[in-house]
C-alpha cells in the first residue's frame, strides 16, 4: 500500500515537473504552493476532465497546469 501511494504521488511531481521544464517557457509562472499540491494529489481527476472529456492535449494540459495553476485558458 505504501508503494502504490508513493507511486502515485510519485506520477503526479513528475507530471508537474515535466510541464514547467519540458513544455515551453512559463511567462506568467504560477507560484501558488497550495495549486501545486492540489495538482499532485488529484491529477488524475484533471487528467480525465481536461484531456479526455475536454479533448485538451496532453502537453498543453500539463504546460497549463504547471504553468498557470488553475487559471488555465478556456
Amino acid at each position: 500500500m505504501r508503494s502504490f501511494i508513493s507511486l502515485y504521488l510519485a506520477i503526479g511531481i513528475v507530471l508537474l515537473l515535466f510541464g514547467m521544464f519540458a513544455t515551453g517557457p512559463c511567462p506568467g509562472k504560477e507560484t501558488d504552493a497550495l495549486d501545486k499540491v492540489v495538482f499532485v494529489l488529484g491529477w488524475p481527476v484533471y487528467l480525465y476532465g481536461d484531456v479526455i472529456q475536454a479533448g485538451l492535449g496532453a502537453e498543453q494540459w500539463l504546460h497549463d497546469r504547471a504553468c498557470e495553476g488553475a487559471r488555465r485558458r478556456t
